[in-house]
């Protein structure tokens, strides 16, 4: 990024407040704080925002952490590379002098290893959801879940978005919309040399074109308020294209850690 001087030493904006952020631009397009609906003491766990012209309720959860990081994650590793040295005695990494590319079957058991932190993200937030719609009385609600992952680098964000909606396709069903994003990591896309933030919905089948359209004009109207925030930071890509994230990966920046 020729264009932004510095930016790969330092980013190109100062971290933005995640909640705070989304607080504030839920309530410059229509939306309202659901906290705010409530009183200070609600006997539920609610979700955060509703946008009532669409009768959709939203959840916001962000991933600030390394899930890999964790005991239980390091277990499965290192029974991982057990199941390796057995089944592929002749492997080595590059450094040894082996080619250093693993099975596919590793590949896949990896990944899988932060499933569970991923699934107890979408256990409470369909919990929360639930009982938020259950409160205002709808009589077909929506549920929304806006996932923001600015902390879990480990696995290629295509990977972790696909994680997600596996657990949802059969599971958890007051989620219909899963919006994966990214607000303070920037994302490296195949074909492309300019960092990008990610806007990527998913949803369910019970969802209606109404939503559809309303959560599109709400990633156009984002990244509009976002600019206004923190400057021109980069072109804008809309596409249907589900594949466009396929061999993406977080931007780690000089002095972060990666697991």
């Amino acid at each position: 990024m020729a264009e932004i001087p510095d930016f790969w030493d330092v980013g190109p904006h100062d971290k933005l407040h995640v909640e705070e952020t989304w607080t504030e631009f839920v309530t410059t397009v229509g939306g309202k704080r659901i906290a705010d609906l409530l009183s200070k003491s609600p006997d539920f766990d609610n979700a955060d925002y509703l946008f009532e012209e669409v009768s959709t309720i939203l959840e916001l959860k962000e991933i600030e952490t390394e899930f890999l990081q964790t005991k239980a994650a390091n277990s499965g590793l290192e029974n991982l590379l057990k199941r390796l040295v057995k089944e592929e005695p002749e492997w080595r990494p590059s450094l040894f002098g082996g080619d250093g590319k693993y099975p596919v079957w590793f590949r896949t058991e990896f990944v899988r290893l932060a499933r569970p932190a991923i699934v107890r993200i979408l256990k409470k937030a369909n919990r929360q959801i639930r009982e938020t719609k259950e409160y205002f009385k709808f009589s077909k609600p929506h549920g929304t879940l806006i996932l923001v992952n600015d902390g879990f680098t480990s696995i290629a964000p295509d990977l972790v978005h696909a994680l997600a909606c596996d657990a949802l396709i059969h599971s958890y069903s007051s989620i219909d919309c899963f919006l994966y994003m990214t607000i303070n990591r920037y994302v490296e896309i195949s074909g492309s040399d300019e960092p990008k933030l990610i806007w990527n919905p998913s949803y369910s089948d019970r969802v209606n074109d109404q939503l559809v359209h309303f959560i599109d004009d709400l990633g156009r109207k984002w990244f509009v308020f976002l600019e206004q925030k923190i400057g021109s930071f980069t072109s804008r890509i809309e596409t249907e294209d589900r594949s466009i994230l396929s061999r993406s990966k977080a931007i780690v920046l000089p002095g972060e850690a990666r697991s």
